[in-house]
């Protein structure tokens, strides 16, 4: 299981420079009460983000099918600065996977290499998952699971980040209670190395409708299309909770989202790739924020 950077096509440029939290949390403030849609966000990069495409979150290389439950080759799962000896994880399901640009960016510019593997509706806790479309427990997930920790017990990274989707994955007849969420996240952190430093990046806002979709649709006045934080910010205690328990850190990023409202533009940027995940613009935009905690936490 070795890294190969020619899996990618790496920019060789400098990566982008990182942009404050501060600022970020700054233009949400802004976005709240903004009505015109800028110039610079295309028509084409509306349709784009309009539909939960793939292309627009998911991994190159290293997005398994529903029936995998192994990689045998993880070099397209590797970001950031490939040849570092320093490694940080993201571990989850496409609620983890749409941060990867982020990652990428974060791991570029510390000298770190980055190791993702996510699986779809497979998210970061230690749970029996469900799959709705094959209407059963995703077994496969569970394999997956077992197959990522032997991974991650090869690797060791100094650093493994949990993130994906929290509500409803469970199935139809089991409620995901934060207090269910917690209890897998920390068991899923005490399967890690010894000497990991476990980070819990809390959900993104859940739309109730399509956000980008209705930007398309009301370019002049965009406030139709910020959501009530209320009605949307899911519930973040198991996150917090878990990150408490084992001793890890907890990012709230319910701020580089909301304020009362979640605007669907911050900046020149749509926030949203259809109703479950975020652009990976929008991932690449908020790299600083998520920089600044794991920083923290590795010192």
């Amino acid at each position: 299981m070795t890294s190969d950077s020619s899996a990618h096509d790496w920019p060789t440029e400098v990566a982008a420079a990182a942009v404050p939290e501060a600022e970020v949390v700054g233009a949400v403030q802004t976005a709240a009460g903004a009505t015109t849609l800028p110039a610079t966000i295309t028509n084409a990069a509306l349709l784009a983000a309009s539909g939960d495409d793939e292309s627009q979150w998911a991994v190159p290389g290293c997005t398994p099918s529903r029936e995998e439950t192994r990689l045998d080759d993880i070099s397209g799962c590797m970001l950031g600065d490939v040849d570092s000896e320093r490694t940080i994880a993201l571990i989850g399901d496409s609620g983890a996977a749409m941060w990867h640009g982020a990652f990428d960016l974060i791991g570029q510019r510390n000298g770190w290499k980055v190791l993702v593997l996510t699986k779809n509706n497979c998210g970061p806790a230690a749970v029996t998952y469900y799959q709705y479309q094959l209407e059963r427990a995703f077994t496969e997930c569970d394999d997956w699971q077992k197959w990522r920790m032997e991974v991650l017990q090869k690797e060791q990274p100094e650093v493994v980040v949990l993130a994906g989707w929290y509500g409803g994955n469970l199935g139809p007849d089991r409620e995901v209670t934060p207090e269910v969420w917690r209890d897998g996240l920390a068991k899923t952190a005490s399967q890690l190395p010894t000497a990991t430093r476990v980070v819990m990046l809390g959900n993104a806002p859940h739309p109730e409708e399509n956000p980008s979709e209705c930007v398309a649709l009301n370019s002049t006045d965009l406030s139709r299309c910020s959501m009530p934080a209320a009605a949307v910010l899911p519930n973040q205690t198991g996150w917090s909770t878990a990150a408490e328990a084992v001793g890890g850190t907890y990012i709230d990023v319910n701020p580089w989202f909301c304020t009362d409202v979640c605007p669907a533009v911050v900046g020149d940027h749509l926030v949203y790739a259809g109703e479950h995940h975020i652009t990976n613009e929008y991932a690449e935009y908020l790299s600083g924020s998520i920089e600044n905690h794991i920083v923290t936490a590795l010192a």
